[in-house]
Parts: structure tokens; C-alpha cells; sequence
């Protein structure tokens, strides 16, 4: 018994370890325009592809938006007992729906991403302040150009698992 209950104990001790070398993270993002549930999936240390889904221009729209992130620079050394420093950028598409006065419809656009945060050491945890634009034109009833996307500066938080 005492095998077991040691055994469990270390799995579950080492778990946040392995933790941050799997390519999934789960999270949230809050923006000036969206509020999403996040998902991503890291195909290296490089390069990352990140899917949102939820709230656009609350509560006029639902937004699904793709895009894939490059991981342009990792400042180790700036804390190196706290945290991993990083700067992303990256571009995608997004549609959705919309009903406002204005517009109502289909939504279709691109998606730019440019972020910057760090990864906690110890933790699989990343914390960030990012700016994703997004200009689209609504199809349907009322057609146009939407742009409350282009002041989306928000903050996002991922747990990988």
C-alpha cells in the first residue's frame, strides 16, 4: 500500500513537469472586443497555432478565429528564476456571426496577433498582453465593414497540459 500511495504522490508531484513540454494549452483571452476561450497547440518552440472561440462586440456577435504564431524572440536571462519572456506575432482568419443595427450577418475577415508575456518556470502557466485586429465585412441583411475588432487589446492566460 505504501508502493501505491508513493507512486501517486510522485506522479502527481511531477505532473506540472511534464506539463510544459506538451504541445496543448487551454485558456482565456480578454480583449477590448472579445471574450474567448482559448486553445493552442505548439508545434515547436517556434511556432504555435491558436484557435479562439466566443463574444465579439459583447453581446452582438460569436467569433471563431484561427491563427498561426510565430515566436519571434525569448528573453531567458531577463528573470531567469521566475519566468521565460516572449514576443509573438502571427496572422489567421476569423468568422462569426453579427447583429447589431448597423450590420447583420455573416462575418468574414483577417486576424492578426501580436503579443508579448512570459511562461512561469516552475508553473505551465503563460501570462500576456496581446493586440488582435481584426477588420471583417458583414454579409447579410445589413452588409458592411466592421471594424470594433481593430481595438481588441486584451490579455490572455494559457495553461498547457
Amino acid at each position: 500500500m505504501k508502493k501505491y500511495v508513493l507512486t501517486l504522490l510522485i506522479t502527481l508531484a511531477a505532473m506540472p513537469l511534464l506539463a510544459q513540454r506538451t504541445p496543448h494549452a487551454l485558456g482565456v483571452h480578454l480583449g477590448g472586443s472579445t471574450l474567448d476561450i482559448e486553445y493552442q497547440y505548439h508545434f515547436n518552440k517556434k511556432n504555435f497555432v491558436d484557435v479562439t472561440v466566443g463574444s465579439f462586440d459583447v453581446p452582438h456577435g460569436f467569433m471563431i478565429q484561427g491563427t498561426y504564431n510565430w515566436n519571434l524572440k525569448e528573453f531567458e536571462d531577463w528573470t531567469p528564476n521566475f519566468a521565460t519572456w516572449k514576443v509573438w506575432a502571427g496572422a489567421g482568419v476569423g468568422i462569426g456571426g453579427y447583429d447589431t443595427h448597423d450590420y447583420s450577418g455573416l462575418m468574414l475577415g483577417p486576424v492578426g496577433d501580436l503579443g508579448f508575456g512570459f511562461t512561469i518556470n516552475d508553473v505551465p502557466i503563460t501570462l500576456g498582453i496581446d493586440y488582435r485586429p481584426m477588420v471583417a465585412i458583414a454579409l447579410g441583411t445589413h452588409s458592411g465593414l466592421v471594424d470594433n475588432g481593430f481595438f481588441n487589446l486584451g490579455i490572455t492566460a494559457t495553461y498547457r497540459f
